[in-house]
């Protein structure tokens, strides 16, 4: 599920605030940097871009030149003062990566944006921590500070963050001349998975890291993801053990994508936080939408009263809604994965949240009505490329780009919209198949999420049917005992709704399992203890994961000494 709010970015459902700085590209392998204003797109005039690329070159020439002078790359007396010949931080970077892994005849590359950071870099024999991309565009930079603060600090690791291919401005194919056979092939989680691992090579190299693992030189790798990045995190570590020596996977839905999760599991966490955030809200919720969708379900002028009760702008209806229940239908699904957004942002929990003031504020208002109180929750609750100016809601907005499309897409949880939208509809047609519907015990009207609804879906769409097995064949992470995994370590927030599709207890002693009471969605990675902002358990979880990981790199590094 992905999501953005007006006033930070949002991604992997964390919200972060944005930086400023300006964008560079950074081609490594052919050592050479370019400074632009804006994203790679933008254009400036010839002669300033020469007389500053100039400049950068030489910039970058010196950069390198320290980076390959191995006697005084990270001398000691750098290593408090990361403001010296360290890379920048929150300003994107561009990778020269392969379009295609797995076919050696294909020379094709495209620029694959990523983010480093080496403040606290004590050079080889330190770890690299790979902050693994996800199902949204990463414009802002850095954002989990446990990870970049606290771990990186500890440990004096490098830090990177690639995008997730075909995700934000990190596209293989040019999405205007893209096709359904060109992201049946590249738009896997194998490619994905390579394309960081490539780039996490490439620095070890640069960085002089020995490719021996009994060297004191060595550099381990950890990897770290929230949602589905954290799902790709316990991959790594199982499937491409020979790289990554840690896997760290946050709130990762590793049953939810093995097809053994509830599908209701879902909303009713949501329904439950709910709750918990306002006793009393889960019933008024179900009062309101119940009372919404009888009253659209019985009428021929369904639009008419979506204009005239709800608020909704004329002629923004999406064409393909003909009859009254799919407009409730669709309502519902905007609904339901507004008030999951707010459930994975309830955080610390306690009545000054979104979730909290949704409840209490309008939805157990006695002085509204039904109509109201979704007249209002459009403009007041909704993120999701919503247009302040407009006097009503603008329902098309929520639509993913792209032909065929809809606003019940193949993760009910949702989609998203834009191009990022449209590229994660796919991505759950073709590789993931989240399976996540409505219950009778939640407060949203009953809605069973089918294989035959979500097949005829990705056929009307992009012309895919969905092999909800796939993955569990190509990874067996449905096993990960039997497969002999180690070394990953799953974390959950209990009030996060992933939760629902998580492991939740401890697989063996080297596949742990620390859950947060208070948790949600991939809590413990948004501060460090210092930021004083988290609550007890949480606190208490930051101390046991750095105490776990500090404890596996040792493991590590006698394993292969000894």
């Amino acid at each position: 599920m992905v999501s953005k709010k007006s006033y930070e970015y949002v991604y992997g459902s964390i919200n972060v605030k944005q930086s400023d700085g300006k964008n560079f590209e950074d081609e490594p392998k052919k050592h050479s940097q370019e400074a632009v204003d804006g994203e790679p797109s933008v254009t400036t005039s010839r002669s300033s871009r020469l007389i500053f690329g100039t400049i950068v070159l030489l910039s970058v020439f010196v950069w390198f030149g320290f980076c390959n002078d191995k006697s005084n790359r990270f001398p000691s007396s750098n290593v408090e003062s990361p403001d010296e010949g360290r890379l920048p931080e929150n300003i994107p970077r561009f990778f020269s990566q392969k379009v295609d892994h797995l076919d050696p005849s294909n020379t094709k590359t495209w620029k694959h944006r990523y983010y480093a950071q080496d403040k606290y870099f004590k050079g080889p024999g330190h770890p690299i921590i790979l902050v693994v991309g996800g199902e949204d565009g990463n414009d802002y930079g850095f954002f989990y500070r446990f990870i970049e603060e606290h771990l990186a600090q500890l440990f004096g690791a490098f830090v990177l963050h690639p995008e997730h291919r075909f995700y934000g401005i990190s596209q293989p194919v040019d999405p205007a001349v893209a096709t359904t056979n060109d992201l049946k092939q590249y738009f896997t989680v194998q490619q994905a998975i390579r394309d960081m691992l490539t780039i996490v090579q490439y620095y070890q190299e640069v960085f002089g890291c020995s490719m021996d693992k009994s060297s004191p030189e060595y550099c381990p790798v950890i990897s770290v993801g929230g949602s589905y990045p954290g799902f790709l995190s316990a991959i790594m570590r199982l499937h491409f053990s020979d790289v990554v020596d840690i896997g760290y996977a946050s709130s990762a839905p590793l049953l939810l994508y093995a097809m053994e999760a509830d599908q209701f599991g879902y909303f009713d966490v949501v329904t439950r936080t709910s709750e918990q955030a306002s006793p009393g809200c889960a019933d008024a919720v179900q009062s309101t939408l119940f009372e919404v969708d009888a009253a659209l379900r019985e009428t021929s002028e369904f639009l008419d009263l979506a204009h005239d009760k709800l608020n909704i702008c004329p002629g923004s209806v999406p064409s393909y809604i003909t009859s009254s229940a799919m407009l409730s239908e669709e309502l519902m699904l905007i609904i339901g994965p507004a008030f999951a957004d707010m459930n994975m942002f309830n955080y610390p929990p306690d009545e000054t949240t979104d979730l909290a003031m949704a409840c209490s504020g309008l939805f157990q208002d006695d002085s509204l009505d039904s109509f109201e109180k979704l007249a209002k929750f459009w403009t007041l609750y909704l993120d999701e490329n919503i247009d302040p100016s407009l006097p009503c809601f603008d329902m098309s907005s929520q639509l993913p780009l792209g032909p065929n499309a809809t606003i019940s897409a193949s993760d009910w949880s949702g989609v998203g919209t834009g191009h990022d939208g449209e590229m994660f509809d796919f991505h759950c047609c073709a590789t993931l198949t989240p399976a996540v519907g409505f219950s009778k015990d939640s407060m949203f009207p009953y809605r069973k999420w089918t294989l035959d609804w979500l097949t005829q879906h990705c056929m009307d769409r992009f012309d895919v049917v969905p092999d909800p097995l796939k993955l569990v064949r190509e990874y067996k992470f449905d096993d990960l005992v039997g497969q002999g995994a180690t070394r990953i370590l799953f974390t959950n927030g209990m009030n996060d709704l992933w939760s629902a599709g998580s492991h939740l207890e401890s697989l063996s002693e080297s596949l742990p399992v620390i859950n947060m009471p208070n948790g949600a969605h991939h809590s413990e990675l948004r501060y460090t203890n210092d930021d004083n902002k988290d609550t007890e358990d949480v606190r208490q979880a930051h101390e046991e994961i750095t105490s776990l990981l500090t404890r596996w790199l040792k493991e590590i590094k006698e394993e292969h000494q000894s």
